[in-house]
């Protein structure tokens, strides 16, 4: 394949390595067999079947010709490994990455993908990501808290540390909400909840100074930037108006939001309008969150979103090609 003409940077695989690991934990979260079916399950009634696109990549590389997409960069679902215990996770995570490079290698002209990372364990994970990257690997994804706890912690600042050293992005993606008492109806979490979780971890990161430190850093904040280009107005109102509020950064915290990559996965035309606003169009890439969504409702958005010509292309391949080194 010479050319990309669209390349999906949302787009889940679940290693297995990771699948034999949940199904062989009591604990939550884990895989169980549910009435001859195979599910995920998180905690308090939440999961969802493991569907045969999410752990065959035949069935993914089909799905992804049948919807023109030419090229995805996978990343492994949650939970991930933040919920085993260190010596676990490590294990695993080298594993889960292994298996990806050689997914990747497999299949270089349609696959790349995000290395995982045992965030339990920073120091372990700045190494893993140094040796995934090396393997060959576009970054990593890590997940809106660890395992119930915040992302910003500064034992955490290594493994953005070793990203911007490296020039390779983290994606930050929704996990088990730290809300998830307050979210846990009607379906509460994915509609609201996974997105107050990533808002408020990309938050954190910023006003703790991430690009103070780190100007080079490459926060790929995941679903057309979560609730912060509809909030950016009202975050800066709010956070110039207490003492303190503005952390450690010497800007208002919209400059340093409209630092942010992400991607087109919002279903709705005026949120990804609002995104391009604030961040630029040629931080916005195409997403589809398969399998739970699919790349069809992604083309039928921007169909729908006004969006030129050029800014469009960029959006569907160059901006990720760019960003990811493709």
């Amino acid at each position: 394949m010479t050319e990309k003409r669209r390349v999906d940077v949302h787009t889940h695989y679940l290693a297995d390595a990771l699948a034999s690991a949940l199904e062989a934990r009591a604990e939550l979260p884990r895989i169980s067999r549910q009435g001859g079916k195979r599910a995920i399950e998180y905690g308090h009634g939440n999961g969802h079947d493991l569907l045969p696109s999410m752990v065959d990549l035949d069935v993914q590389l089909a799905d992804m010709e049948a919807e023109q997409i030419d090229f995805a960069v996978l990343t492994v679902n949650v939970p991930g490994v933040d919920w085993f215990d260190q010596a676990d996770g490590i294990a695993v995570a080298r594993d889960v990455n292994d298996e990806l490079i050689d997914i990747v290698n497999r299949h270089p002209d349609r696959l790349a993908a995000m290395a995982l990372l045992p965030m339990q364990a920073p120091e372990q994970a700045a190494a893993e990501l140094e040796r995934a990257v090396s393997g060959g690997l576009k970054g990593a994804v890590v997940y809106s808290n660890v395992a119930g706890t915040d992302l910003d912690a500064a034992d955490c600042e290594v493994v953005f540390d070793t990203a911007g050293r490296l020039d390779v992005p983290v994606m930050i993606h929704p996990t088990y909400p730290l809300s998830a008492a307050a979210t846990d109806a009607y379906a509460l979490i994915p509609a609201v909840g996974f997105l107050v979780d990533t808002s408020m971890a990309a938050l954190r990161l910023i006003l703790g100074g991430i690009y103070e430190r780190n100007p080079e850093c490459k926060l790929y904040l995941c679903h057309a930037a979560s609730l912060l280009p509809q909030l950016a107005g009202r975050i800066d109102h709010e956070c110039t108006r207490f003492p303190g509020g503005t952390g450690k950064l010497d800007a208002l915290p919209s400059e340093r939001i409209a630092r942010l990559y992400t991607d087109s996965v919002c279903v709705w035309p005026a949120a990804l309008r609002s995104t391009i606003e604030l961040v630029g169009s040629e931080r916005v890439m195409f997403g589809s969150d398969y399998p739970f969504w699919r790349a069809r409702s992604t083309v039928e958005m921007l169909d729908a979103s006004g969006l030129g010509a050029e800014p469009r292309s960029a959006l569907e391949a160059r901006n990720a090609i760019r960003l990811f080194e493709l």
